[in-house]
Formats: C-alpha cells, structure tokens, sequence
C-alpha cells in the first residue's frame, strides 16, 4: 500500500476513534464521571492530531507533482 493510502484510511480511522471518544466524553458527563471524561476528551485530542498530521500526508502525496 503506498503512502498517499495509507494516509487516507488512516484519516477515516482517527475519526472514526475520535467519534467514539466524544461519545464516552459526552455520556462520562451526564454520569457524572470526570475520568471518564477526561480520558476520553485526551484520547479525541490526540487522535484529532493524527487525523490532521495524515490529512497533510494525504495532501502532500495527492497533491505531489
């Protein structure tokens, strides 16, 4: 699999972790569950990071002349 593949998948699998984890976030906050909440607010963070550091590798390598 090349990179600009790799890169693109990638982007679809960090978001799809970072819908999870808002969802643990949100139902964590109607619970009442701080940890809960933060765990999942830092793992969305990140996981947002690595989508977008991919997006720039996706474009990079779409984008390559």
């Amino acid at each position: 699999m090349d990179k600009k593949r790799a890169a693109f998948f990638s982007i679809f699998l960090f978001l799809a972790v970072n819908v999870v984890s808002l969802s643990n976030a949100i139902e964590g906050y109607y619970g009442q569950e701080d940890e809960r909440v933060y765990g999942a607010v830092i793992v969305a963070l990140i996981s947002t990071i690595l989508a977008t550091t991919a997006f720039f590798i996706w474009r990079k390598a779409e984008y390559k002349k």
